[in-house]
């Protein structure tokens, strides 16, 4: 199951029962592995009301039910890490400005112009994943994915729309890369060979800025190869998608990731797919893997008939009792109505 942030936990980054109950369900449901929302790897981090964090002891009981009940359904339990960077609220962090690689002022909706970390912040965040990721680990959780994606911040520090340092963190595209490959580099030093660590990661950046290409997100990735990882998570819109870059070539982003990676290491891919029919053509195209978001909300139960002949899936919108029965919680319904409005999840009366 791919991981999807839906505010639904509580407060203090602690999991809710609602989180638990709608993780347990796509446990029970089939689902090789089970990939949490994003979770706060430091304080005051928080990019949505409601997310879980790794910070603090506090947030253990929930982390160790989380990996019991995956477990008991023989599933990989995954925490993703999520650090927010320029994308944190200062009103959900004890009115703190965010921060991230630069002082910079995008054209996003409520967007809070950042700090600029300083080295010292910089190496304390470093070592927060390092923490998070330990506790993960002695909660009995498989492992982590470290959210590389999506405007985040290591995408923060890879592209140059928000990366404007002239120190070792910025400017070239090695230097760019270093947060993120240092980060890497930590846990899998720190943490025992059994801990599985993922990476999600855009192959080109597409948002307005366009703060790096394809061939910029391949070097990355190669860069990658020489750093102790398990899998790579391809986060796209859509999992069949070719690269803005060269818009008139027939090669997706999939099949070039999948190029460049070393050939031991996994590729995920995720994005649009619905059906049986959608992850075979991903699957023909190079991926390893795939992970469902929307039709893991659909179907809990997808690997279990994905594969009947009369297996159908019932497309967005549903009615809130369809998605209560789903698992879909009111604050996980605010989030699809509120934060995800690209697309249409609720039929409303």
């Amino acid at each position: 199951m791919a991981p999807m942030t839906n505010g639904q936990s509580n407060t203090d980054g602690r999991f809710s029962e609602d989180e638990l109950n709608w993780l347990a369900m796509r446990a029970q449901g089939g689902f090789g592995a089970v990939i949490t929302a994003g979770a706060a790897p430091y304080e005051d981090d928080l990019f949505i009301e409601g997310q879980i964090g790794t910070f603090s002891d506090t947030h253990e009981d929930g982390l160790r039910r989380f990996a019991e009940m995956v477990k008991r359904e023989q599933a990989l339990s995954i925490v993703q890490l999520m650090p927010s960077g320029m994308r944190a609220k200062a009103k959900l962090n004890r009115g703190k400005r965010p921060a991230g690689p630069s002082v910079v002022q995008l054209p996003i909706p409520d967007f809070e112009q950042p700090r600029e970390l300083s080295e010292e912040q910089i190496h304390a965040i470093l070592d927060a994943f390092v923490d998070s990721a330990r506790r993960v680990h002695q909660t009995g959780a498989s492992g982590i994915e470290l959210h590389g994606a999506n405007g985040y911040l290591f995408t923060q520090f890879f592209s140059l729309t928000t990366n404007l340092r002239k120190d070792k963190w910025g400017g070239s595209l090695k230097n760019r890369a270093r947060f993120l490959l240092e980060a890497m580099r930590r846990i899998r030093a720190d943490l025992p060979s059994d801990l599985t660590i993922g990476v999600k990661i855009l192959a080109e950046d597409w948002s307005n800025g366009r703060g790096f290409d394809i061939d910029e997100g391949l070097e990355m990735i190669q860069m990658m190869n020489d750093v102790g990882f398990t899998y790579l998570n391809l986060s796209a819109m859509n999992a069949k998608e070719v690269s803005w870059k060269y818009p008139n070539q027939k090669q997706t982003n999939l099949s070039r990731v999948r190029n460049v990676l070393r050939s031991d290491i996994p590729v995920v891919a995720s994005g649009s797919l619905l059906t049986p029919q959608d992850v075979q053509v991903v699957l023909n195209d190079g991926a390893d893997i795939v992970a469902l978001g929307r039709a893991a909300i659909l179907a809990p139960d997808w690997p279990k008939r994905a594969a009947r002949p009369d297996f159908e899936i019932k497309n967005f919108p549903l009615t809130i009792e369809e998605l209560n029965e789903l698992g879909v919680s009111p604050k996980f319904l605010h989030a699809l109505r509120d934060g995800l409005s690209m697309w249409k999840f609720i039929k409303e009366d």
